[in-house]
């Protein structure tokens, strides 16, 4: 096998790599793999990149599905008279359902196996995902945003407890990252995927785009996506062998894993609690952001929709960029003091978010957003990366749940919160970044004062 690097495992999959998988076949006992023409290495392309790229595209569809209704609100607000309160509203019903099936999810995930949880999500959401294009009023457009959030509310932890079950605490939050980075990529593509469907069909015809994205996404992921590397069928023996060696390493066991067998053992352990907190409010801010990002740019800079494209888009390319290398750079720099990562990305990235609303130049305050995205996004990555190395692999669905269950309790309160106050002040949609800017500030001194990496022990996990 190729010579490994000594810290992170699973990068992103260069050009190399995706060349020599084009010359990859399988041998007809599933088990090896042969290389047409020279000798090049078995490993190419393993089964664990094309798990984490199934993961991926999931996670990007479920991006897109999310995102459309921020890319559609001024015209569901000019079909359905509906205004900034309600608009709030709508948002949050999504993230109702969504945070009330974060912790069953992760359950699930773990008793039943997160490949059969993953595949129920992917098809309950794409249907009402359709089904949102077909709303008559307001009324109809909540329940409908309820269920879609029940969907997509179970697929989180399923999606982290795959990653628990095929990549080691050596290489855990890089492959985190790497999925997570949809969070970014999501709204970045969003505006050019549906400007000329919008612009064209209308906003119903968006979601039901949407929704045949979704049955796509139930094949690939019925194809590529096994529970775990141990129960997968086709995984080279090399590549288990390279598994369970990274499993034993030292970087694999350099930092502490909660020690405990039940989900009430977790919650007994104040740090989870304080990545619950972390994400509640982080979520206030970064979700605020995503939702309003598109109306903010159309009512208050006077953007077309063409303009809205460019403007609602490129902070997020910068955003994908800087989750992947936040994933990357806490695993190489910052094992162990992880939370130093966090709290000058948070910091950092306010403070260009507030730029963005004080500077009035287009191309200073486009640079402000983008430098935002990348750090606030980096930011997200390394917060992250502190459940999938301090929760046990066993529990990971339903810890990872219950931490996403604060992240998602922040979105429903982001809906309601900046909606709200949004109205209150005379329909000032530059007013909601000052509640965002505040979260971001409670977030890092959460993180700075409350998340101690040291205090756990530096031993093996529990056995799954």
């Amino acid at each position: 096998m190729r010579a490994r690097s000594p810290r992170v495992g699973f990068p992103l999959i260069s050009l190399a790599s995706l060349a020599e998988s084009a010359l990859v076949r399988r041998n007809t006992r599933g088990t090896k793999y042969a290389i047409a023409g020279a000798g090049l290495d078995s490993m190419a392309f393993k089964a664990s990149h094309k798990v984490g790229l199934a993961l991926v595209l999931c996670y990007l569809v479920a991006w897109l599905d999310r995102m459309a209704i921020s890319m559609t609100i001024p015209s569901i607000q000019r079909e359905l008279g509906v205004g900034a309160r309600e608009t709030g509203w709508m948002v949050s019903a999504f993230f109702l359902g969504y945070a009330l099936f974060q912790i069953p999810g992760g359950t699930l995930a773990d008793r039943i196996g997160p490949r059969r949880v993953i595949l129920a999500a992917l098809a309950w959401w794409s249907v009402f995902t359709a089904l949102t294009g077909q709303v008559a009023g307001l009324a109809s457009m909540l329940g409908t945003r309820f269920l879609f959030g029940i969907g997509e509310g179970v697929f989180p932890a399923s999606v982290w407890k795959v990653l628990g079950n095929w990549f080691t605490k050596k290489n855990r939050a890089t492959a985190n990252a790497l999925v997570i980075s949809s969070i970014a990529l999501g709204p970045a593509l969003t505006p050019w995927v549906l400007r000329p469907i919008l612009a064209r069909w209308g906003w119903r015809s968006c979601f039901l785009f949407l929704g045949a994205m979704g049955v796509v996404c139930v094949l690939v992921a019925h194809r590529f996506i096994a529970s775990s590397i141990r129960e997968a069928r086709a995984v080279p023996a090399e590549e288990l062998a390279e598994y369970e060696a990274d499993e034993r390493s030292q970087a694999a066991n350099a930092e502490g894993t909660i020690q405990t067998s039940s989900l009430g053992g977790l919650l007994r352990v104040p740090i989870v609690w304080v990545l619950f907190l972390v994400a509640l409010v982080a979520n206030v801010a970064m979700y605020g952001w995503l939702t309003w990002l598109p109306t903010y740019l159309e009512k208050v800079r006077g953007l077309d929709l063409k303009g809205m494209t460019v403007g609602a888009s490129l902070p997020f390319v910068f955003g994908t960029i800087g989750c992947v290398l936040g994933g990357w750079v806490s695993d190489r720099f910052f094992r162990g003091r992880r939370k130093y990562l966090i709290v000058a990305c948070l910091v950092l990235g306010g403070l260009c978010l507030f730029a963005f609303t004080r500077v009035q130049d287009k191309t200073m305050y486009m640079v402000a957003q983008c430098a935002a995205g990348f750090l606030l996004f980096m930011g997200s990555a390394a917060i992250w990366a502190l459940p999938m190395i301090l929760l046990p692999t066993r529990l990971m669905g339903a810890g990872s749940g219950f931490i996403n269950t604060g992240g998602q309790i922040g979105g429903v309160l982001s809906g309601v919160l900046i909606g709200g106050y949004v109205s209150y002040r005379g329909e000032n949609y530059a007013a909601g970044f000052e509640l965002m800017l505040g979260a971001l500030a409670v977030a890092a001194l959460l993180v700075l004062v409350g998340i101690h990496e040291s205090a756990l022990p530096r031993s093996p996990e529990p056995a799954r």
